[in-house]
């Protein structure tokens, strides 16, 4: 018989060989800016993939959306490098159920996957701190470790992408960097884990796949040693199931995950030589982490079992966090037994009124069969449920399939209270019309809605104007941000401007000049502006086609531009763009020509936006000069691309007449997924059995209202509940 050093020697060679084995040949989508700045760094990456036997697509972030997304769910993984544009790609693939690696710390806030900001922080020294030595993607490394060969490359001096993980996440690498402060750099979620944050695509708050942060920052890749490709090599094998490690893995429920099932059955992936699982499974942490076979604490529940999964038998508890560990246990004589991490999940503690998860397009289980709005009668109800006339094509719904809570689906609601109340419901029978049972005591329910109108465009004394705006951005496919403008009836026209300031709500927020062809938001434009990012400065960009991406080459850019600062747009009569700019307003210099073909009349003006949604950013622009047909006359402002809410009020109503208003009369212009729980006792205050519930009413405006005007809107419900105390 082998003796037990002998034995591991093997197998650690057996797991060298599944590592080679089976990693070969998996389709990588390589997502880069695909630029000469960053491309040797992307270039050596990309190499060193195909060098394991892998077929590496490179991909550039300015792809459309769509063809983004088609091209990440294909990929067997997605390699996300640092040398991306974050907004470019977080809107597009956050959802996509493929494993992910992802070196851009941008991306990490707007993926949902830290809490806070992500960061790129200069490295103090070439060294990492592995933290986590029986992970897999810690490579066999443990302790401090160099992972650089030198602490700048050509490219500048190295950082790291660091973020704040968050409980559901496994930390593997942690590094001191040149703030002194220790930051993590190397995480990892499971596929389904709860994720820290709401990603910005408004997709579920939850990993569609396995994603794997791994912190090198693009300055960093040239002087990459071989610790760090080890660790590169691991994080891609990890990503694609490769697994080394004879622990078991990808439990189920998934770490940290809430409002599980009461009938929920354990399930978990085999290590890699396991013969039997023991698991042990119970409420106490201490006592699941120090169980063992000797000492099994009452939470061993099953021993040397072979199937990878284990029913409790009963309905969980209400609201109860449980703990769980698998042991694999190897084959005898050996008989070894490697001790598993401790899991956790919580047990839901409420009832399901309406998840939305159950809606097609299919009579009789679209979301307007069940819940009856103002269809039939809109003199009186302006609410409408669902989307009336999906654009199929483009793979829409009469449900809301993108912006949800927890799920994938979640119901539009339109309002339009314009001497009239918008209210939808939907009538309960059953064991769904007892709000008595099992001692609920709450309904919940979650919505959102979009901002109030938050532009603004104010004449100063000596000539200034103040440009107030919010939106996503100025740039893809659709822009969102506020105007001022004149219309220009034909010929050409100039605008010259000096951008004085622009609050840094975000580093992409934005303050400028720009000539469109409508005040559609993905209408033709061209655009000059200024961030307060030192590294971007000024932006010259032109969308040509309506509805089609924005476009922007390196040329396009000067980073030593920075406010105050002179901007020059001019277009010509034969639809050619001038973009120009100066540090005194004197000395010009132009960027190449662009064309954009645009009808009669354009609209010319002042544009700001604060790359963040709700939330705006001023931008103060001096020496304004506008030139052209028709810019005699006055200057008009507005919104463009942004959809916004009437603060109407918001309420609810059991049996048609025992309503219960929202405590926040703004709350329809509340952006951000936020839950409204109501005691029912409310109701029963005002009459409602709460044993025979036969109607549940969501509404906006004052009920009953048909005399008073008021406003519109379009607000998300979602996750309709009964919780109990």
């Amino acid at each position: 018989m082998l003796g037990k050093q002998a034995a591991m020697i093997l197998l650690s060679l057996a797991m060298m060989l599944a590592v080679s084995a089976n990693a070969i040949g998996a389709n990588i989508l390589f997502i880069s800016a695909m630029d000469d700045a960053t491309k040797a760094g992307d270039d050596a990456l990309k190499s060193f993939l195909e060098s394991l036997g892998h077929t590496v697509t490179y991909f550039d972030d300015d792809a459309t959306e769509a063809d983004t997304e088609v091209a990440a769910a294909e990929a067997d993984v997605v390699f996300i490098s640092e040398s991306v544009t974050s907004q470019r790609i977080r809107l597009e693939i956050t959802e996509i159920a493929t494993p992910m690696v992802i070196t851009e710390a941008w991306a990490y806030d707007e993926m949902g996957l830290t809490i806070g900001t992500g960061e790129g922080i200069e490295v103090a020294t070439t060294d990492i701190e592995i933290v986590a030595p029986q992970h897999q993607l810690a490579a066999g490394l443990s302790g401090t470790v160099p992972v650089l060969t030198e602490l700048a490359s050509v490219r500048g001096t190295s950082r790291f992408a660091t973020g704040n993980p968050g409980p559901t996440a496994t930390v593997v690498a942690r590094a001191t960097l040149s703030d002194g402060a220790t930051y993590d750099v190397i995480w990892v979620y499971e596929k389904d884990a709860v994720l820290p944050a709401a990603p910005a695509d408004g997709s579920p708050q939850r990993a569609a796949d396995i994603r794997v942060c791994l912190g090198f920052d693009e300055l960093s890749y040239l002087v990459w040693n071989d610790n760090a490709y080890a660790l590169f090599r691991s994080a891609i094998n990890f990503a694609l199931g490769v697994r080394t490690q004879p622990e078991a893995y990808g439990p189920s429920p998934s770490i940290g995950k809430t409002e599980v099932a009461r009938s929920a059955t354990l399930s978990w992936m085999r290590g890699l030589y396991a013969d039997t699982h023991d698991v042990y499974f119970g409420t106490d942490f201490n006592d699941v982490n120090e169980a063992t076979v000797a000492d099994p604490r009452g939470v061993l529940v099953s021993q040397n079992q072979k199937a990878t999964t284990w029913d409790p038998g009963v309905l969980l508890d209400y609201g109860v966090t449980y703990y769980w560990r698998i042991d694999e246990v190897n084959a005898p004589p050996d008989s070894t037994v490697f001790k598993g991490s401790v899991w956790s999940f919580t047990v839901l503690n409420f009832l399901v009124v309406d998840n939305f998860e159950s809606y097609t397009d299919d009579e009789p289980n679209r979301v307007f069969d069940v819940w009856s709005d103002g269809w039939e009668n809109p003199t009186t109800n302006g609410a409408v449920v669902g989307y009336a006339n999906p654009n199929w094509a483009a793979n829409e719904h009469y449900i809301e399939t993108l912006i949800s809570r927890s799920g994938k689906q979640s119901m539009p609601f339109f309002y339009n209270n314009d001497k009239k109340y918008s209210e939808a419901y939907m009538a309960l029978s059953g064991a769904q019309s007892d709000w008595a049972r099992d001692g609920v005591a709450f309904l919940s329910l979650w919505f959102r809605g979009f901002p109030a109108y938050v532009g603004g465009f104010v004449q100063k004394a000596g000539g200034a104007y103040e440009v107030t705006g919010a939106g996503v951005d100025i740039w893809g496919k659709a822009d969102e941000f506020h105007f001022a403008y004149k219309e220009v009836t034909s010929g050409a026209c100039v605008i010259i401007v000096k951008v004085e300031s622009l609050e840094a709500i975000h580093k992409d927020s934005k303050a400028g000049v720009m000539i469109r062809d409508s005040l559609d938001a993905g209408s033709v434009n061209a655009a000059l502006t200024l961030t307060p990012d030192p590294e971007k400065g000024l932006r010259f960009q032109v969308r040509a086609t309506a509805g089609a991406d924005t476009v922007r080459g390196t040329a396009d850019m000067d980073p030593n531009a920075m406010p105050p600062y002179w901007l020059k747009l001019e277009r010509t009569s034969g639809g050619l763009i001038r973009a120009s700019r100066s540090a005194d307003g004197s000395t010009w210099t132009l960027f190449d020509l662009k064309t954009a073909t645009m009808q009669m009349p354009v609209y010319i003006g002042l544009a700001v936006t604060s790359h963040t949604v709700g939330v705006p950013c001023t931008g103060v622009f001096s020496n304004v000069t506008v030139t052209g047909a028709g810019t005699d006359k006055p200057w008009t402002d507005q919104d463009i691309g942004m959809k916004t809410n009437a603060p109407d009020p918001m309420y609810v109503a059991l049996n048609g007449n025992a309503v219960v208003y929202n405590d926040d009369p703004n709350a329809a212009t509340t952006s951000a997924w936020t839950e409204w729980r109501i005691p029912l006792q409310k109701f029963a205050d005002q009459g409602t059995t709460l044993a025979n519930v036969s109607s549940l009413a969501i509404g906006a405006g004052t009920k009953g209202n048909t005399t008073e005007p008021g406003g519109a809107g379009q607000l998300f419900i979602d996750d309709i509940r009964l919780y109990r105390p």
